[in-house]
């Protein structure tokens, strides 16, 4: 074999190390700069979803200064009450989560009758090791914080970051089009002009799209699973349907993460087990309902994406970012695939992010654009 022949042929392994290298420092680099990156996608993607209602209000001779001030305020104003009003109720379950847990462990010891005897045998045996080491030195064991020491303890970070994201979504919304503006002229081409305005007017679009679409769908969703919950019963509905709601926003994982805590509760509060699984188990049916018919149904074909790679993009995303990572999962992956979709060498990527139903000739397939005689305006209609 000639030496330029064994060079090509090993052109491929040093270009699949290479890339295998770059996507473990893009995963590591993500996973140690998370306090800052998890703000910075979750203002992102806000101003994805509002930045239509910027430019309509732009239309009607509101400034995007003040439409965004505006906006941000009402926000705010909407997340405060509805902390105001779980506040008193989740502050009341954090303090009964140890008692919740012993109760649990109780009911889980009584039902299995079978093991007393050999429960039993072992606490007899457990009290005989204890009488004969009497003399020997006592371990001390020092016990961590509790649960609602620990969510006290994070409130300087959720803070923080809660300021970070008002504060820039606040920015990239009364930037209006700026920041697209700069990229744009980081392109040496008129086409690759065109094309970054594309994709990133198809994003937004997409993004907005689903992002409302889901929060809607969500939003229902919390409020029929509290008047569920009302009807049987359940310990604070409006707690527990708006965990059921929030959670929602990471597809499958959310809705089991829901059934299990629901589960917890339930087996605490009630005399039997069949009376605490009632509430889980209707809960469990709704979600199911809700996320493989009404949601796809709703989207269409269109919005759709493969179950797969979203199960394990919730998986990663989660694992990088914790709970943010898990609810962000599906916005970025549909980011993705707009992207993806018109960058002709990422076509096998896309396909790998589609769902099975996809349906091509609803989507308008990539085509080079033509430059026109003027190329004053870089923007579609309804960009600024």
């Amino acid at each position: 074999m000639s030496p330029i022949s064994e060079r090509e042929s090993q052109t491929p392994v040093w270009a699949g190390a290479t890339v295998g290298l770059f996507v473990l420092a893009v995963g590591y680099t993500l996973y140690l700069a998370s306090d800052v990156l998890v703000p910075i996608a979750f203002a992102i993607l806000l101003n994805q979803l509002l930045s239509p209602l910027v430019r309509r209000m732009d239309r009607i001779g509101i400034v995007p200064r003040i439409s965004a001030a505006m906006i941000m305020l009402a926000l705010v104003g909407l997340v405060g009450l509805a902390i105001a009003t779980l506040a008193e109720p989740a502050e009341q379950w954090l303090a009964e989560v140890p008692k919740t847990v012993r109760e649990l462990k109780s009911q889980m010891i009584e039902t299995k009758g079978r093991f007393a005897e050999i429960q039993e045998l072992a606490e007899e045996v457990e009290e005989i090791a204890s009488v004969e080491s009497s003399n020997a030195p006592q371990s001390v064991i020092v016990e961590g914080p509790g649960i609602l020491e620990g969510v006290l303890g994070g409130l300087p970070y959720i803070i923080t970051g809660a300021a970070v994201v008002i504060f820039l979504t606040y920015f990239l919304l009364a930037s209006g089009d700026g920041m697209l503006r700069r990229l744009t002229q980081c392109a040496r081409s008129w086409t690759s002009r065109r094309r970054i305005v594309t994709i990133a007017r198809e994003i937004q679009n997409d993004l907005s799209v689903y992002l409302g679409t889901v929060t809607i769908i969500n939003i229902s969703l919390g409020a029929l699973a509290a008047g569920i919950l009302y009807l049987l019963e359940f310990p604070n509905p409006v707690l527990w349907g708006t965990m059921i709601g929030a959670l929602n926003f990471a597809p499958y994982v959310g809705a089991v993460v829901s059934t299990l805590v629901l589960t917890v509760v339930g087996l605490t509060n009630y005399e039997t087990v069949g009376q605490g699984l009632t509430a889980p188990i209707a809960i469990f049916i709704l979600t199911t309902l809700e996320g493989q018919v009404i949601t796809p149904s709703i989207l269409g074909s269109r919005m759709s994406l493969n179950p797969t790679m979203v199960f394990i993009s919730v998986l990663i995303w989660g694992w990088l970012w914790g709970v943010a990572g898990a609810l962000m999962a599906v916005p970025i992956m549909t980011s993705m695939k707009v992207w993806c979709d018109h960058m002709p060498a990422q076509q096998h990527l896309s396909s790998f992010l589609r769902s099975d139903n996809w349906q091509g000739h609803n989507k308008r397939p990539y085509r080079q654009p033509r430059k026109p005689k003027s190329t004053t305006n870089m923007y579609p209609e309804g960009g600024r």
